[in-house]
């Protein structure tokens, strides 16, 4: 077994950077990601659950949001599945932090900077770069417009540098979330720097209580059954989608899906799949059958969607 825990499980990633004993931890990576022009002083938790004006609109669920003394506003979120509309869920989520800033009465704009960071464990562009810092640019000139809106996406199984390579602590803190389940002891390479000598003491599992250790196991084994249920939906959908159309292949593959979750089907959920024309619709089927605990969860998940949609 590892002696440190792995930093893409939900647990894991909220131990290492939302606790309140890993603000420290937290400060340090996101002032080196961000390349900010002065250390973070202080930063507290925000709630993670944003919710809307309205009860029609969307609740917006971070994995850590957190504002520090000068008002500044982080998400930083951990994505593990692939979106077809990744941006534009990126972009959503940005707002909750901006129209937050308007108070009652007068106002004359003025907005605090709102950084939106995701570290993903996957790839969405085709190119080599890791690591992208976004922000709002006249189209001619490239000049930035606008630099109190700030997106980092982060593909870690793009990093690929080896401990002589890393030239930077933003380096050094991608290269501890991508191999820190690979280290039995911290590398003299990380070792220079307190914030990250602390947080390999905060990942340490054998420091865990037996609660946080069973919290631990069982956001692992979600992970690795998440990852069991994608990889063997994309195969029966490749195996599908030689033989039927592209939408009748995706649906098969959600079907295949769905059954490896729940180990069973229902007559309903498998008339609503293959009927659904409509390709965004199956991925958010698909997301809600790897939320879901029961399959009894997950068709009224199904039927709540098919409300929003009327």
């Amino acid at each position: 077994m590892s002696r440190y825990i792995e930093p893409t499980t939900d647990f894991g990633f909220k131990k290492l950077f939302g606790e309140e004993k890993s603000k420290n931890v937290l400060k340090s990576f996101l002032f080196h990601l961000l390349e900010l022009e002065s250390p973070i002083v202080d930063i507290s938790f925000l709630k993670q659950e944003q919710l809307p004006d309205s009860r029609y609109e969307r609740v917006g669920v971070y994995d850590i949001y957190c504002i520090d003394e000068k008002d500044n506003r982080f998400i930083v979120e951990m994505p593990k599945v692939k979106q077809i509309y990744f941006k534009d869920r990126a972009l959503y989520y940005a707002t909750f932090p901006i129209f937050q800033q308007a108070p009652k009465g007068g106002w004359n704009y003025r907005l605090n900077p709102v950084y939106c960071i995701g570290i993903l464990d996957f790839t969405f562009a085709e190119d080599e770069r890791y690591l992208r810092r976004i922000q709002l640019s006249d189209i001619e000139t490239h000049e930035i417009f606008y630099d109190k809106l700030t997106f980092v996406f982060i593909e870690l199984p793009k990093f690929n540098k080896d401990l002589s390579e890393l030239k930077s602590y933003a380096d050094k803190w991608l290269y501890f979330l991508r191999h820190l389940t690979e280290l039995d002891e911290i590398p003299s390479e990380l070792s220079d720097d307190a914030e990250m000598d602390e947080a390999f003491r905060i990942a340490e599992i054998t420091a865990m209580t037996g609660a946080e250790r069973y919290q631990y196991e069982d956001s692992l084994k979600s992970l690795r059954d998440e990852y069991s249920i994608l990889q063997t939906a994309r195969i029966e959908g490749r195996n599908e989608g030689k033989t039927e159309g592209r939408m009748e292949g995706k649906a098969e593959s959600l079907l295949s899906l769905i059954e490896l979750r729940f180990e069973q089907m229902s007559e309903f959920i498998e008339k609503k799949v293959r009927a659904i024309t409509d390709e965004e619709i199956l991925l958010a089927i698909q997301k809600l059958a790897l939320k879901a605990s029961t399959l009894q969860e997950f068709q009224k998940a199904i039927d709540n969607l098919g409300n929003e949609k009327k």
